[in-house]
């Protein structure tokens, strides 16, 4: 599969500004989620949320988010070790493919347009549904990237999908149907930050994925309704960047940072 890196220079030359680029298969796609200690073993021993749910240490009444893209996970936890301990630990959940896509067949978009009057609708309406998609600039692995970029630089050719969930959209992480699987890929982070940090780049990427059979993230097929739905197609560059979303999910109460 190809690297992310190569298709940085792959999309600087074509039009594939928004694409979900994920570990993925037929059947099947892999998310991220970071929580804290207790969660996160709870889920993966139960291989369920019910688990840190019935013990009171897991809501389903929290909005919360779902990553296909390991480095922009990174980013957002710190590598699990330059953040808070709320996100010390960082979950693989492989979801149904049909399930996710039926998903993202309710999504709203948060980028709102040019328009100020446009812009404060979108909002609303972000906050009143059920799940949210926003398009954030894709990050990439940087030995150079310290403090706040925390190892990783933005890629403003490329966007990467964050989906929010809520209400009846976080009971489907309840559902054994969609979350097929839960693995705790914690020391991937870092062993990759500890690579970073050495200056050896090769070294991170084999790090971060290590697993040949997984492979590395490539472009999944999207449908083309859904493809509409995401706006994936359109010419326009009104997103917003990760800094300055006006739903970013610094700015509501996610799963990951409250537990």
């Amino acid at each position: 599969m190809t690297s992310k890196a190569t298709l940085y220079k792959q999309d600087k030359k074509s039009n594939n500004f928004r694409e979900i680029r994920s570990i993925h298969a037929k059947d099947t796609i892999r998310v991220y989620q970071a929580y804290n200690d207790q969660i996160a073993n709870a889920a993966v021993q139960a291989n369920s949320f019910q688990a840190p749910l019935q013990s009171g240490l897991w809501s389903k009444n929290r909005m919360t988010w779902i990553k296909p893209s390991k480095v922009w996970m990174a980013y957002r936890c710190g590598w699990t070790v330059l953040k808070d301990k709320n996100q010390s630990r960082v979950l693989a959940l492989d979801l149904s493919r049909s399930y996710f896509e039926s998903l993202l067949e309710q999504a709203t978009i948060t980028h709102p347009g040019s328009s100020s009057n446009g812009k404060n609708k979108k909002k609303k309406k972000c906050r009143d549904c059920d799940v949210v998609v926003q398009w954030d600039p894709e990050r990439i692995m940087d030995v150079n990237a310290h403090g706040k970029q925390s190892f990783t630089t933005p890629v403003p050719s490329m966007r990467s999908i964050q989906i929010g969930l809520r209400n009846s959209a976080v009971d489907l992480l309840l559902d054994e149907k969609f979350v097929l699987r839960i693995t705790d890929v914690t020391q991937d982070f870092r062993n990759a930050l500890k690579a970073l940090k050495a200056g050896d780049m090769e070294a991170a990427e084999s790090c971060l994925f290590p697993d040949c059979n997984l492979g590395k993230e490539c472009v999944m097929d999207v449908p083309c309704e859904i493809r509409k739905i995401l706006c994936m197609d359109d010419d326009d560059d009104d997103d917003d960047d990760d800094n300055n979303n006006d739903f970013n999910e610094d700015s509501v109460e996610v799963q990951e940072k409250i537990e």
